[in-house]
């Protein structure tokens, strides 16, 4: 990759390190995911979006894991297929964006759940969670607001504006498999 555009796992952790703090803070409360069947990961009610910087946070973890392959990039197009994240929805002029639903190509159905690490997974993924012990089926959950928003900053805003310009990007937030596949094409066009 021209002009080393990845961050370490350190950088990565910085922005989620309150994130994974107050997830663990559940889990000693009792309160967790595990036993739950997923939905807020499928088209059901996922409708993830997230920046450059999440989602160069998300390649490098792939790349660097050896995940990075022709099969993943395939599953990334059925994706966007499967559920028209390719087609733009017409609108009726009150709204700019519309988000998508779609089921996350890194989820699993099973006990296995999410195949991405905490610390790299997208803040929205990181926040979103169960608000009561004994969720089985996504209900009673929820986006801690507050704590997601302690996660923006002006220096991730800054570089999340840098990254867009260097990989002309016109897009501030995208679905997880367009702007993964996006950064892909950007990277391997700089190099």
């Amino acid at each position: 990759m021209k002009k080393n555009i990845r961050r370490s796992e350190s950088e990565a952790l910085v922005q989620r390190k309150a994130l994974l703090h107050h997830m663990e803070n559940l889990s000693f409360d009792g309160i967790s995911c595990k036993n739950c069947t997923g939905k807020c990961c499928t088209f059901v009610a996922n409708s993830m979006q997230i920046t450059p910087v999440e989602a160069l946070d998300l390649y490098t973890y792939l790349k660097d894991e050896g995940r990075w392959t022709s099969d993943l990039k395939e599953r990334l197009y059925t994706t966007i297929k499967k559920h028209r994240l390719d087609q733009d929805v017409p609108g009726n002029g009150r709204r700019s964006f519309m988000r998508r639903y779609y089921t996350c190509p890194f989820f699993s159905q099973g006990g296995k759940g999410c195949s991405i690490k905490p610390e790299f997974k997208p803040y929205g993924c990181l926040a979103f969670n169960a608000k009561q012990e004994g969720v089985k089926d996504g209900e009673h959950c929820g986006s801690n607001l507050e704590i997601l928003e302690s996660v923006d900053s002006e220096e991730l805003t800054d570089l999340n504006a840098q990254l867009s310009e260097t990989l002309g990007f016109d897009w501030i937030k995208k679905d997880i498999p367009s702007a993964l596949l996006d950064l892909d094409k950007a990277l391997y066009s700089l190099s």
